[in-house]
């Protein structure tokens, strides 16, 4: 006799599973009849399986990959075996049964590798100083600009250049030298009472800015110049932003920054990418010595041990020459003698801030934590007295307390900007079955010549995308990944910010230098492993406030790359791989996003309220908002 058992139905993300049981005779079972464990058991995997469909992984290795685990636990581990229970573990087993095929980008060497490069940045940007081979008289070790008497004579008459930063206006101070004399009369003659005491200092927040503000693209900005009654009803900070980095205004919060800073406030930055948060202390160590001449330097992991010592001896003088050092946070946290290095700095007077750059790493449900990060919290503990400043350009609510409290810095100014980048449209697309063809297609349909980024998930990706590209679309491509030298990765980018390659084909290690402010488009190969990755990512795109176009192409079994990914880089750290998943899931979410707004998504996702409006009837609206009217 056949009865089926009453159906168990059962709802996993957007699937719905129905288990029936049957008796050998037909009858219907009912629970006192099955054994209890047998029956929970083929639930658990049921509800398994959806769960690792839903991630993307095929149903093959899933099953395999399960009754591996099933027989790993054993008979009295079964009751164990739920969703709830080993499901991670479930999903990280499965990743790492399929990650011979990938090759991964490791955080952490990605930045260390990238941080390297610079002393051979540094090396050939002081050759072609000047537009002269300058090889001869530039020695190959730690460049510290020393403050000579012959320096100081080079330095009596100064040229201003424009500043670099993308998106500023291309202003330019007139090309007659300035004569250090005349700077110093006209700071002289202006009030010193120029920064705010700390009781004026309050949160500030802005709104979107619009091109209609006066950040358009540098061909359309007048070569205008300052009158001497401009200069000197300037603040310092201002004239400091002019004469010294040839910007003719500050971007929103950039002044408030700094003259916070100058105010000795500890201080938070949340700033969008391509919001100028680089200036509120200036991050770029070439520029500021070659181009700016400020005397800077940096410790990594990447220098030899002379170099290394050679920058330690000179922090350790009476008076260092470097005006701003560079570390990893791995130097600072537990670092005894680096510590102690920094104590004597202090007790000189000599110790004037603290800058945490990409500070969302210090959170613990930042979408990239790192240990050392958080560890930065011993700088207010040692030094309550001496300024902090954090910046990021993605946090949430959460993430933002979770710093402010880690960095010991819960009384500080918070400066935080709208999210929302309205020249950039959003959109996702739909892989076909010959995906990289559909790439090629649409590079050639709609940024044919046009400047852009290619990311991909792995090496392996960047590589083979780059390799089709040029040899069956006849795009002008490059790869980038943390794998390649250090002047290999320079290549690229110098081919690529000359136009010499229209696209880089690159994974994540792809973030330093990377101020190019005419990139019109930036493509996601396969998704990115967070909402907050991809906004800093995609928001590499128009710099210069002209349109640009962010496009993730998505198909559902990427993610189980997405999955393996993590698992490789979060080896070992249980709760953290639990939560890049969460942040995955997200970013699974927003490609499947049927109906709703694209940017709102976005931008809700940072705690910003944003009317669906403003993207609609705007110049940029993305593809969910296209061609609708309510």
């Amino acid at each position: 006799m056949v009865c089926v058992f009453p159906l168990l139905q059962k709802n996993f993300g957007r699937e719905t599973f129905f288990l029936s049981y049957l008796s050998g005779d037909g009858e219907v079972s009912s629970p006192s009849v099955m054994a209890g464990s047998s029956y929970n058991l083929e639930i658990e995997r049921a509800r398994l399986m959806s769960l690792a469909l839903e991630f993307g992984f095929d149903e093959e290795s899933a099953a395999k990959c399960l009754d591996r685990l099933v027989s790993l636990y054993g008979d009295e581990g079964r009751d164990f075996i739920t969703v709830e229970h080993c499901g991670d573990d479930f999903l990280a087993a499965l990743a790492e049964s399929m990650q011979d095929a990938e090759d991964w980008d490791d955080l952490l060497a990605a930045e260390s590798e990238a941080c390297g490069a610079l002393n051979d940045m540094f090396s050939e940007d002081m050759y072609s100083v000047g537009g002269l081979d300058n090889r001869d008289i530039v020695e190959d070790h730690v460049h510290i600009i020393e403050d000579s008497p012959e320096s100081n004579k080079n330095q009596a008459f100064m040229e201003v250049e424009p500043c670099n930063d993308s998106g500023d206006p291309d202003f330019t101070i007139p090309r007659k030298s300035v004569p250090r004399s005349s700077l110093t009369q006209i700071q002289g003659k202006r009030s010193s009472g120029s920064v705010d005491s700390k009781s004026q200092i309050t949160q500030l927040s802005l709104a979107p800015v619009s091109n209609k503000g006066g950040y358009s693209h540098p061909s359309k900005v007048s070569r205008d110049t300052l009158s001497y009654e401009e200069l000197q009803a300037l603040d310092d900070v201002e004239l400091a932003n002019v004469v010294i980095f040839g910007n003719k205004k500050f971007r929103p919060m950039q002044h408030q920054a700094c003259k916070a800073s100058v105010a000795k406030r500890d201080c938070f930055i949340l700033m969008p990418t391509g919001g100028g948060k680089s200036l509120c202390y200036q991050d770029q160590i070439i520029t500021l010595n070659v181009k700016f001449g400020i005397p800077s330097t940096f410790l990594n992991s990447q220098q030899t041990a002379s170099q290394a010592a050679a920058v330690l001896q000179e922090l350790r003088k009476d008076r260092p020459s470097c005006k701003l050092l560079y570390v990893t946070p791995e130097r600072v946290v537990g670092n005894v003698a680096f510590q102690e290095i920094l104590r004597c700095l202090h007790r000189k007077a000599q110790l004037a801030g603290f800058v945490v750059d990409e500070a969302h790493c210090v959170s613990q449900w930042g979408h990239d934590f790192r240990p050392d990060y958080r560890g930065l919290g011993c700088l207010k503990q040692n030094f309550p007295d001496v300024p902090l400043m954090a910046l990021t350009a993605t946090a949430t609510h959460t993430v933002r307390e979770d710093i402010l409290k880690a960095l010991r810095i819960p009384g500080a100014l918070v400066l935080e900007t709208s999210f929302d980048r309205p020249n950039l449209k959003y959109e996702v697309i739909g892989k076909t079955k010959e995906p990289l063809k559909q790439l090629g297609k649409l590079l050639k349909d709609r940024f044919e010549n046009l400047s852009g980024i290619i990311y991909c998930l792995s090496k392996n990706e960047s590589v083979e995308v780059s390799k089709f590209l040029n040899e069956k679309c006849t795009i002008k491509t490059e790869y980038y990944h943390a794998g390649l030298g250090s002047r290999e990765r320079m290549a690229v980018q110098k081919k690529w910010h000359t136009g010499e390659v229209q696209v880089v084909c690159a994974t994540i290690a792809f973030g330093m230098g990377i101020d190019k402010p005419n990139v019109r488009f930036v493509i996601h190969n396969t998704l990115s492993k967070s909402i907050e990755s991809y906004y800093q990512e995609s928001g590499r795109a128009g710099r210069d406030n002209l349109p640009a176009l962010c496009i993730a192409l998505y198909q559902k079994k990427d993610f189980s790359r997405v999955v393996c990914m993590l698992r490789s880089g979060l080896r070992g750290r249980s709760e953290s791989f639990k939560t890049a998943m969460a942040q995955a899931r997200k970013m699974q979410q927003y490609c499947e996003l049927k109906g709703e707004c694209r940017r709102q998504t976005l931008l809700e996702h940072f705690g910003e309220r944003f009317d669906r409006k403003a993207c609609r009837f705007g110049s940029n609206p993305c593809d969910d908002c296209i061609g609708t009217t309510t």
